[in-house]
């Protein structure tokens, strides 16, 4: 089984509270232009490539967004898994979050068998990224014990992305540099029936061109960006 995921595009964070956390922004937010570009893009490398798999996202607007315009390039529908959704990182709820009903008014190609609990924000107060690594670890196991007929590609936020990233690191036995998770990029793994995987690329972003590369609203060779 191959296992891809990528992060969503760049927010549109231009209503965002002065002072608030960019890279853990506390709302609903859709893409911005320039995310809605940057998932064009990654719709593009995915089929160019010939991906045919199933596409699944964190419920969250901006993730959903973002894997509805990269299916919608490659004739595909979208699914919904809550715990690859971003790190609860404030105390209160960061937003209602939509219905199962109002993501598909809003994406028309929302699967037809597409299942989604509501509420499916992670309960109660602020996170830590080992609780967010333990939801993530979990999820992935679950996919291996029971892999699906086609490979995946999982959209989530830089949260669940790093701990997908951390999961299939130790399965491979990597040690190495890691790699930063630019908006749009994507990480790939091969994964036997054991469990061991095998890495193919990590955070991949050589599709965008890098004047459209970000992470939110740092722009590509920040230097807090490694």
């Amino acid at each position: 089984m191959i296992i891809r995921f990528a992060r969503h595009g760049q927010p549109a964070l231009e209503g965002m509270p002065k002072g608030g956390n960019y890279e853990f922004p506390a709302g609903d937010y859709v893409l911005s232009p320039l995310g809605r570009k940057q998932a064009e893009f990654l719709g593009k490398h995915l089929k160019s490539i010939g991906f045919k798999g199933r596409v699944i996202s964190s419920p969250y607007a901006r993730t959903v967004e973002t894997a509805s315009i990269a299916a919608e390039i490659c004739g595909l529908y979208i699914y919904f898994e809550p715990r690859i959704q971003e790190m609860r990182f404030y105390p209160e709820p960061p937003c209602p979050g939509m219905t199962l009903e109002i993501l598909r008014q809003n994406y028309p190609n929302v699967a037809p068998d597409a299942e989604l609990t509501y509420p499916w924000l992670t309960p109660g107060g602020e996170e830590v990224l080992e609780t967010v690594c333990a939801r993530v670890d979990k999820y992935v196991a679950e996919l291996i014990a029971n892999p699906p007929a086609d490979d995946i590609l999982l959209f989530g936020h830089g949260a669940s992305l790093q701990a997908l990233k951390w999961n299939f690191y130790k399965r491979c036995g990597y040690t190495g540099q890691d790699h930063y998770n630019w908006n749009c990029s994507m990480s790939t793994f091969e994964v036997d029936a054991s469990g061991a995987a095998k890495m193919i690329e990590v955070a991949r972003f050589d599709f965008i061109p890098l004047e459209f590369v970000t992470s939110n609203k740092r722009l590509y060779g920040d230097p807090e960006c490694v």
